[in-house]
């Protein structure tokens, strides 16, 4: 089942999620043998383990849409953004998969082979440890390792926010909110006055007269115009919110009005134009 998500809790809910679900845990994977005990069977050629699909997975298609819109609001309306999260926390696995706007979150209990070569599902449950037959959830994925022996991508049929179809993910090789910050509005600008501002990839908005930690929605639903505000966890009292839009290069920032169901609009006019600036 998936849970509506809190506006305020967009990107740090991968953070924060795995974090309560693995509070108290069991460690999948084939205990060790004791004395008297027969030495555990050889691996099978082929075996999949939990640990194996840890990281943060973006669906393919989302990702090349908000490479190449920089728009967060453009990228979703084409396509669900669409993000799961394995990380260990302890002796677990919790697993969360989110489009920002509803949230799944589980524990990954085993993964299976499933039908031939190649094709597997993981085992997921709402709880940790051992487990009913009756209370497991299978989500059945495709992949090949490459030749360091590690998954680049996976082919995933999530039955929880995608309805069972199978959609390609692309393992990140850093942390979400920097993918993000680096492909949607990271970098060194200057107005028309030639005052400097920068947002870095860290997550900090640098003005001339204020700094703040940043983040970027990734709700689709959240307004009607790209979003970014105060950081929920660095800054759980900050009200900062800036829309943003990128025209003819240049990035322009929008003051916010509230509308209806917690959600916003920008202003007709962008109160700042900035030009992008060589970093150095």
């Amino acid at each position: 089942m998936a849970i509506k998500l809190p506006r305020a809790s967009v990107l740090g809910l991968l953070v924060a999620l795995v974090s309560s679900l693995g509070a108290s845990a069991q460690q999948p994977g084939i205990p060790s043998p004791t004395p008297g005990q027969s030495q555990a069977r050889p691996i099978p050629k082929g075996r999949v383990f939990v640990w194996d699909i840890e990281g943060t997975w973006i669906s393919q298609v989302y990702m090349k849409q908000l490479q190449s819109t920089r728009s967060p609001l453009a990228a979703g309306s084409h396509t669900p953004p669409l993000v799961i999260k394995v990380q260990r926390e302890q002796r677990s696995y919790p697993i969360v998969i989110t489009d920002f706007h509803k949230a799944a979150m589980q524990f990954l209990i085993e993964i299976e082979p499933f039908g031939k070569a190649g094709t597997y599902r993981m085992v997921v449950a709402p709880e940790d440890g051992m487990v009913s037959s009756t209370d497991v959830t299978y989500v059945p994925f495709r992949g090949q390792k490459n030749a360091q022996g590690k998954f680049d991508t996976l082919s995933i049929a999530d039955p929880f926010l995608a309805k069972g179809k199978y959609l390609t993910f692309v393992r990140l090789p850093e942390a979400l909110e920097a993918f993000v910050n680096r492909t949607v509005i990271a970098g060194k600008y200057q107005d028309r006055e030639g005052r400097t501002y920068e947002f870095t990839q860290a997550g900090e908005a640098v003005l001339p007269d204020r700094s703040f930690p940043y983040e970027v929605a990734l709700d689709p639903r959240a307004g009607d115009c790209d979003l970014l505000h105060s950081h929920p966890e660095r800054a759980p009292e900050g009200k900062e919110r800036l829309g943003f839009a990128w025209k003819g290069g240049d990035l322009q920032l929008f003051n916010t009005k509230t509308l209806k169901g917690e959600r916003y609009a920008c202003e007709g006019k962008p109160v700042l134009v900035l030009t992008p600036q060589p970093n150095t």
